[in-house]
């Protein structure tokens, strides 16, 4: 009962995505100059093989070439910010040891993290580009990179699906003998703010696999939301996935929403392959009208 009254407040305070351009902005705080350097905070490269240069311009003098995920700290940023596929973000002086230079922000991860199941592999995640398509709808691409030892190993683009992540996160391998991490990405609803589902990718071997996009659905009297559970959350067997699926219908007010009757909910059994969701009592791949969004 507690989802569904969740989902009615989502219901209630749905709204559509701004179909004007919108640039999107990258911004980090700088170091203050007398901060400790057991306080310092470090930020990671996202990109691979960028040059650190003597000034805030792609003109200036390159000092060096960075591998990803170089670890730096931000002193001081440009006064002017420059616009690069549509990402605007100014430059920032960074120091890595005994060098120092200026790196554009968009280039800088705005996101990173490590894998749980091989401690030497990193992932960094931020902005990829953001334009507007033949309808005049911004759209807005997502980068997450694999690394280790400064080599990158994988890279994966994410369409932010007429929504923005909000929180990325590493969960583990939630209990799937053939998955070494699982990641989540939160969106939520432009204008709102409002979480409207979530993408899921897996980590195993060396490759990432986008595995499902779970978004909720609304209309003036119909509201589906959908989720996950792994076997560690349910002591299941450890290639099988359940897709939940609640279903609303005739909703015309909170109490609609709230009434046992109208809510429908569907259990559905999944096996990951290692490389393909299939439905487990048809052992067939999903269709493409399937109750779950499949990217392969």
């Amino acid at each position: 009962m507690k989802n569904v009254k969740k989902s009615a407040l989502f219901l209630c305070l749905f709204a559509m995505v701004n179909v004007f351009a919108q640039t999107e902005q990258v911004e980090f705080e700088v170091m203050d100059k007398e901060i400790p350097s057991e306080e310092l905070t470090y930020e990671y490269l996202l990109a691979h093989k960028v040059f650190l240069r003597e000034k805030p311009s792609v003109r200036s003098k390159k000092v060096t070439l960075l591998d990803i995920g170089t670890k730096m700290v931000l002193w001081e940023k440009s006064l002017y910010a420059k616009e690069i596929d549509g990402i605007k973000s100014h430059w920032y002086r960074v120091t890595m040891g005994d060098q120092t230079g200026w790196v554009w922000g968009g280039m800088i991860a705005q996101k990173s993290f490590g894998s749980i199941a091989d401690n030497q592999v990193k992932f960094v995640y931020g902005y990829e580009s953001s334009a507007k398509n033949a309808s005049g709808v911004t759209e807005t691409t997502y980068q997450l990179r694999a690394f280790k030892n400064g080599q990158q190993l994988d890279k994966m683009v994410l369409d932010s699906l007429a929504a923005i992540p909000v929180h990325i996160e590493n969960h583990g391998s939630l209990g799937l003998f053939n998955v070494e991490d699982v990641i989540t990405v939160d969106l939520a609803d432009k204008d709102t703010g409002y979480q409207v589902g979530k993408s899921y990718l897996f980590w195993n071997n060396g490759r990432f696999k986008k595995v499902a996009d779970l978004i909720d659905y609304a209309d003036t009297n119909y509201l589906k939301t959908e989720h996950f559970v792994f076997p560690s959350d349910m002591q299941g067997v450890k290639s099988t996935i359940l897709l939940k699926t609640t279903i609303t219908k005739n909703i015309k007010s909170l109490d609609d929403a709230l009434a046992q009757d109208n809510v429908e909910f569907i259990t559905t059994p999944y096996v990951w392959n290692g490389s393909k969701l299939i439905k487990k009592e048809e052992a067939r791949e999903i269709r493409d009208d399937a109750v779950v969004s499949t990217n392969f």
